[in-house]
């Protein structure tokens, strides 16, 4: 069980500096860190400022140049390099967590919209404490009983019943050696009972892989269809550059937008961490003989052919009303609030939202996995949705039993904080 942080703390003196610096060595040796040197360096950096009073200095552009070793005048928008490196240690602290949660009594968070860490304590769990109190005085009644005499108390046996123990100063009677045995085996039973539950517990598949099941089970490698170039939405050149800043122009050395190598990363990670090999082409040279008979990712939507081909015919699809894209809900056609209004500026936008589905394609006889957004804040928010375990738990976990065995369809939503894609929440999905 992991017990919610719910106090807010600020250390005040040299011992409280040192506690937060042992918790900080403890995240950044763990396996989520140590194979990196940026997310290390950059979570030691705020950590030790913020420690040092120095925490009104913690911007992008000075986090860019001091730990990075950007020029003064770089730009953070073409190099969003910080903005990176905070979110994948955002997911990184929360991993850790999920997993040591019950050995931490102090926290260390950095809150999505800045780059100043955030120090909490980890209340005690009740059930936890409670049973470290009850073992205490069970361990302390039976020195208490040798103290005083039997008649003391009230109670007389016969001198067969009694048991004396030599040098302890007094007596252990029959009644009691039988009531501390099943005292004993109770415990036993209960500590084989949890040991049981935990074994029961690692053997059975995460919610992520039950998400992926159906994909990793297929032979062979999974291929990747990464969408490419201009996402098509506007045929003006002056309306298309409204989205240029999201949607970096086609070229011979500028394939794919970093959102979308984001995403890539992400879900590639899955495959890497089941010894899954895999394939990565881009949409545009992706033919349907690619992908027929084998498990295919698609990533992006309007920058990508073949997400807007197959999910044409699904009950949660995109539409483009002249300057309004949003994704159509076919069981609700009155819902309109999925929508991104390219009237204005993309970078603009608080909301994104994108599809998460995998199901069987008729078109190409396979498992399809696809991971498309309006924007390219959707999409990264959707890999998250589709490939960071503590967000596949917080979407999967409300589906209606079985799902893990169907189609399935989702529409996720996604907060643009800062320029970052906040994390998915789910806003609609279907089974069949």
């Amino acid at each position: 069980m992991i017990i919610e942080p719910t106090t807010r703390w600020l250390p005040q003196n040299a011992a409280d500096r040192e506690m937060v610096r042992h918790e900080m060595n403890a995240i950044i040796s763990s396996h989520h860190f140590r194979n990196s040197k940026r997310y290390p360096a950059l979570l030691k950096y705020v950590v030790d400022k913020t420690l040092d009073g120095c925490a009104d200095q913690l911007k992008e552009r000075t986090l860019g140049i001091e730990v990075f070793d950007r020029p003064p005048d770089y730009d953070t928008n073409a190099d969003p390099v910080v903005r990176f490196t905070a979110g994948e240690i955002r997911k990184r602290i929360a991993q850790y967590y999920h997993e040591n949660g019950k050995c931490s009594r102090l926290q260390i968070d950095l809150p999505l919209g800045c780059y100043v860490p955030e120090f909490t304590f980890r209340p005690v769990d009740p059930a936890e404490a409670y049973g470290e109190e009850k073992v205490a005085l069970e361990l302390s009644e039976p020195q208490s009983l040798t103290g005083t005499s039997d008649i003391q108390q009230g109670r007389v046996h016969s001198s067969a019943d009694d048991l004396h123990m030599p040098g302890a100063g007094g007596k252990l009677t029959r009644h009691r050696i039988i009531k501390y045995g099943r005292r004993a085996a109770m415990l036993l039973t209960a500590v084989a009972c949890v040991g049981l539950y935990i074994a029961h517990r690692a053997t059975q598949p995460t919610l992520s892989e039950k998400m992926w099941g159906p994909l990793l089970k297929e032979p062979g490698s999974i291929l990747f269809v990464v969408g490419n170039g201009p996402r098509g939405l506007f045929s003006s050149t002056s309306q298309s550059e409204q989205v240029n800043a999201a949607n970096p122009p086609h070229g011979a050395y500028n394939h794919i937008s970093f959102n979308e190598a984001v995403s890539l990363s992400r879900l590639a990670d899955v495959l890497v961490k089941h010894s899954k090999p895999y394939q990565v082409k881009e949409a545009d040279l992706a033919t349907l003989q690619d992908m027929r008979d084998r498990p295919v990712v698609l990533i992006g939507a309007y920058n990508n052919n073949w997400t807007m081909r197959l999910t044409a015919a699904m009950r949660f699809h995109f539409e483009k009303d002249n300057l309004i894209v949003r994704i159509v809900d076919a069981g609700d056609p009155s819902n309109r609030d999925w929508a991104v209004d390219y009237t204005k500026p993309y970078s603009a936008a608080l909301y994104d939202y994108a599809i998460v589905a995998r199901y069987v394609d008729p078109t190409t006889s396979g498992e399809i996995l696809i991971v498309a957004g309006i924007g390219a804040y959707g999409t990264e928010a959707a890999s998250g949705a589709a490939a960071t375990p503590q967000a596949v738990d917080n979407l999967l976990a409300g589906l209606p039993a079985g799902w893990e065995s169907k189609n399935l369809e989702m529409v996720v939503k996604t907060a643009i904080i800062n320029g970052e894609a906040g994390p998915p929440t789910l806003v609609g999905s279907t089974t069949w």
